[in-house]
């Protein structure tokens, strides 16, 4: 085979296979919010469950991004009605909410790390709108506040403040280990090289998962607004 030929192959399964990675990482966060919901004893899950969501986030198109947080809110609804007993009613206005809020969530958080970068405070602050708007699931401390255990700090925090503020808490610790992940592991390697529609692939390598140890030393801070492709 030409050399030509072998690096247009790989240019086109590289992707697929981030891609694929990714969807199955979106798979699996649902599951794990799922599973952390319906057992006090995983409750330490909760702080993992929104990984894949701001992942995608980062590295995809805002309207990929969009389909992946309409697949991670379907699959939490589908994990949630189904295989655990989380409070979460198996009606269609339950799964409208589930699959659209994720979903307007992750399109302009993606439109506004292409203008002001990847903040984890911005996005944590504007995860508790998403959990305003699940309120009418019925689940009494929301989604991430409901995945702490009973009788924990961030229940008691809940409590004083309010299940929302948990939730950001929860949600703007999950951001920063994406962004530490990427700045440790080089899965992004640059605040300007974003893909575009027409890349649309996820960075997601190996490598990423090598890293945990540097979560603690490193600090999420805002990158420079990308240029939008």
């Amino acid at each position: 085979m030409p050399a030509g030929e072998r690096i247009a192959n790989r240019k086109l399964t590289g992707p697929r296979i981030q891609d694929v990675a990714l969807l199955v990482s979106l798979v699996v966060g649902a599951f794990v919010m799922a599973l952390s919901l319906a057992s006090r004893d995983h409750a330490w899950l909760g702080w993992l469950t929104l990984l894949p969501l701001f992942l995608a986030i980062r590295v995809q198109h805002p309207i990929h991004a969009m389909l992946s947080g309409g697949l991670w809110g379907s699959c939490l609804f589908l994990f949630g009605t189904t295989a655990f007993e989380t409070g979460i009613a198996a009606n269609a206005p339950s799964f409208a909410l589930l699959a659209g809020a994720p979903a307007a969530y992750a399109f302009f958080g993606a439109r506004l790390t292409r203008r002001i970068g990847f903040s984890p405070f911005v996005l944590g602050v504007s995860w508790m709108a998403v959990e305003l708007a699940l309120s009418t699931l019925g689940l009494h401390d929301g989604l991430l506040a409901g995945t702490q255990g009973e009788g924990t700090l961030m229940q008691w925090l809940g409590g004083a403040l309010g299940y929302v503020l948990v939730a950001f808490v929860v949600a703007f610790i999950n951001a920063i280990l994406v962004a530490a992940i990427s700045a440790a592991c080089g899965a992004i390697s640059s605040s300007r090289n974003i893909p575009g529609p027409a890349e649309g692939g996820a960075v997601l390598i190996p490598q990423t998962f090598c890293c945990f140890p540097l979560f603690a030393v490193l600090i999420a801070q805002p990158r420079a607004p990308p240029t939008c492709r």
